[in-house]
């Protein structure tokens, strides 16, 4: 058998790996000559001449791409990463997790709930390991974290637990409307085990979605399957006290009555799911508090890619307080949301990025909106905005790739010149 490993990044290398532990006959392919070079003492290099059985390509590369067109023509199966693993996956449980927003925290809190209570779990996935990787090493768990571009073309990947922890508008630059869009992330509940389970969140399946499937939804207001008065969160015979711990605010309540609900057949001891939540430290870039000085919280949430993720962000917050910079790339949604939710929050609006000229008509006529031309101008000004009593949340709305590599890379920045701001003042 020969494959085909179209780019080699991380899954790629990844992939290529496992199909030559297997057996096959691994060719390797990138654009980049250097990097090709690079593992071609591993690995024989692309033959054009050749007929290949499977290619594995990599999310970088698209599939107008000239090679792919060909392996495609001579018949060739491409496939991604994921959906190689779920072809292999044989004793291991899978709880795979999608949503618009709080996947990489409700996968990790999904992973240190069974790891703490002594399962060999590997959190994998969209939040940075691949799948492949955890495939036939003794795992109990894999928890992977999916996208709905990943679930375009899964087959093969059949979960015990599937979660769609929300779908509010974003990408619709991809898809054909919201609709479209939402129906890709149900697709991971079509894929549950028949005796799997889903958990989703409240108002997330209609009864015309046609989800035939045992469902178990969370909302933070309560539902028959798992509530919270404000401290305790309670499902069945648990009752566990999340007060105090370092996950703040509505969103993240609902993150961990998700997690609970999804380890709940396997993981059921109180205090070691306290433990857990206490130790647990919410992920870089999310909602994070960077520094507070001069009366003012600077807030990072450079992860809030998209107007759901921004509205929830917002709304844990005080009210009439918020300086919030949005901008980047613009995904094809619209910004209304926001400015509604502005209206309460917010007391003033910085724009930046390729997506200014798009966001500025939602907020005409609020106060204290302005434009900035870099992320130093940016924190700059909603300083002076928010100064001796307020947060400045930045929570753009939109992907980075105007400015950043990444919403990491445009996250580190934010952090860097808050902290340049704050030497500066203090000269």
């Amino acid at each position: 058998m020969r494959a085909l490993i179209l780019g080699l990044g991380i899954s790629g290398l990844s992939s290529a790996r496992f199909l030559k532990g297997r057996g096959y006959e691994v060719y390797i392919f990138d654009d980049n000559k250097e990097t090709l070079e690079k593992n071609s003492k591993d690995y024989e290099v692309y033959d054009q001449s050749l007929k290949y059985d499977l290619a594995i390509i990599s999310p970088g590369v698209p599939a107008t791409h000239p090679v792919v067109r060909k392996i495609s023509e001579q018949g060739t199966e491409v496939i991604g990463e994921m959906e190689l693993a779920g072809r292999y996956i044989t004793g291991e449980k899978v709880i795979a997790v999608t949503g618009t927003n709080g996947k990489s925290t409700t996968v990790s809190l999904v992973h240190s709930f069974l790891s703490d209570a002594g399962f060999k779990s590997f959190l994998c996935g969209n939040i940075g390991e691949p799948v492949i990787n955890g495939v036939g090493k003794g795992c109990d768990f894999l928890v992977i974290e999916i996208s709905s571009f990943q679930l375009e073309t899964l087959k093969s990947l059949h979960p015990d637990v599937a979660m769609v922890l929300n779908v509010t508008p974003d990408h619709l630059d991809r898809y054909n409307g919201f609709e479209d869009y939402r129906n890709t992330k149900l697709n991971l509940l079509r894929l549950l085990k028949k005796d799997g389970f889903g958990v989703v969140g409240k108002g997330v399946v209609e009864e015309s979605d046609g989800i035939c499937c045992d469902l178990k939804t969370f909302a933070v207001e309560g539902t028959e399957d798992i509530s919270y008065d404000g401290k305790y969160v309670s499902k069945g015979d648990l009752r566990l006290d999340i007060s105090g711990i370092k996950l703040t605010g509505h969103h993240n309540v609902e993150n961990i009555m998700a997690a609970l609900l999804g380890v709940g057949k396997w993981v059921r001891d109180p205090l070691k799911m306290r433990k857990t939540l206490e130790d647990f430290k919410p992920l870089a870039h999310r909602t994070a508090l960077v520094d507070s000085f001069h009366g003012v919280d600077f807030i990072d949430d450079s992860k809030g890619t998209n107007v759901g993720a921004v509205e929830k962000s917002l709304a844990g917050l005080p009210d009439g307080k918020v300086v919030l910079i949005l901008g980047g790339v613009d995904k094809g949604g619209s910004y209304e949301p926001i400015r509604l939710l502005a209206e309460t929050k917010c007391k003033g609006i910085v724009l930046i990025g390729a997506a200014r000229e798009v966001i500025r008509p939602f907020f005409a006529g609020f106060p204290n909106t302005v434009d900035a031309e870099s992320m130093s101008d940016a924190v700059e000004k909603a300083f002076e905005l928010a100064k001796n009593d307020g947060v400045v949340l930045f929570s753009p709305a939109c992907s980075s790739f105007d400015w950043y590599r990444n919403y990491k890379e445009r996250g580190v920045d934010f952090v860097n010149k808050v902290a340049d701001l704050k030497a500066k003042i203090r000269g």
